[in-house]
């Protein structure tokens, strides 16, 4: 989605890859234990203007999602579905 919306992506060291990876949700500061599995991060300082940070990685500061600031468009580079059902990462 970043791609799409005319951001710039790197590809990092080592990437973020398996379990409990913490993603901190920059709304509410409210820390998720995530899987993970990629290599690439998106550079946040090339976001259009109309696009926001939604997620970061607590580990090394990576951007783990973006929402757009008036459409209802989101994503993230986590798996949300790490604990499927009413109690997931939603």
């Amino acid at each position: 989605l970043s791609l799409a919306a005319g951001a710039k992506t790197y590809k990092m060291k080592f990437g973020n890859r398996g379990m409990n990876q913490p993603a901190i949700d920059l709304r509410t500061t409210r820390c998720y234990i995530t899987p993970q599995n990629h290599g690439f991060a998106v550079d946040t300082s090339s976001l259009p203007s109309e696009w926001v940070p939604l997620m970061v990685n607590a580990n090394d500061g990576t951007n783990e999602g973006v929402i757009h600031k008036m459409r209802p468009w989101f994503s993230v580079q986590f798996h949300p579905e790490a604990c499927g059902g009413p109690t997931d990462t939603a």
